[in-house]
């Protein structure tokens, strides 16, 4: 079992490392937020999650809200053209692929229970030369039975204004990234290409159009090992 997971992962070696660096853009307003228990001194029924950073507390995305969207994304790409895509929740598939060393496309990038990911995401952390203003809106919940606003029953909620960026950074181990013929890199291939086209949603609220974030630009370098060092060997703009 051990030979297996060790053919499988692929991490005995460091084959290559490509480090993706960039800036997202919220096209709408964004909130990740820390669910309905607010910590003490949130003025907001729903507070956005915040980061102290040089003694001051600034909005954040974690890494995990965006691996989770990106990783929604290339599912729904790889189901689309690839018949052998199992559910995330499907542990014996997942063991299956562990015994044989042959891993759908997705675990191949994102990682499973038998797996480690290929890929690392690091949190997204306000540009430094515009900090984002946080606005407090006020709501009111729906009675789903009458269709209507229920009296009595409003709720604040923060949310960051549109248009900030946001650093952006992702590791690539292992698989040849970008212009190859890995079906991994394909996949990674085209969600840069949406993100930078469409944009992709981050965070609460999507279905009223919160958290469309568009990547406004992104470069690539790749490094190899040579002789016990790190060489870049390609470099370039995504």
């Amino acid at each position: 079992m051990m030979e297996s997971k060790k053919k499988l992962g692929d991490f005995d070696t460091l084959k290559s490392l490509t480090i993706v660096n960039g800036l997202l853009t919220n096209l709408t307003p964004i909130r990740v937020g820390l669910g309905r228990e607010p910590p003490l001194e949130a003025s907001a029924d729903v507070a956005v999650l915040r980061m102290r950073i040089d003694g001051r507390l600034v909005p954040y995305i974690p890494g995990s809200s965006l691996k989770g969207v990106f990783r929604s994304f290339i599912e729904q790409l790889a189901r689309s053209t690839d018949s052998n895509i199992h559910e995330p929740w499907d542990f014996k598939a997942m063991e299956e692929e562990a015994k044989t060393g042959k891993p759908c496309a997705v675990c191949g990038i994102f990682g499973s229970t038998e797996l480690a990911s290929h890929i690392r995401i690091y949190d997204a952390y306000p540009s430094k030369d515009r900090e984002p203003l946080i606005r407090l809106k006020t709501g009111v919940v729906i009675d789903r039975e009458f269709q209507g606003a229920r009296p009595g029953l409003l709720y604040t909620e923060e949310i960051v204004e549109p248009s900030y960026d946001w650093r952006f950074r992702m590791d690539i181990f292992n698989i040849p990234f970008p212009g190859t013929n890995d079906e991994r890199s394909k996949y990674l291939s085209e969600l840069f290409d949406t993100l930078k086209k469409l944009g992709l949603q981050v965070g609460a609220r999507k279905s009223v159009g919160m958290g469309l974030m568009i990547l406004k630009e992104a470069s690539y370098k790749t490094y190899v090992l040579e002789n016990g060092a790190l060489k870049v060997v390609a470099d370039g703009v995504i």
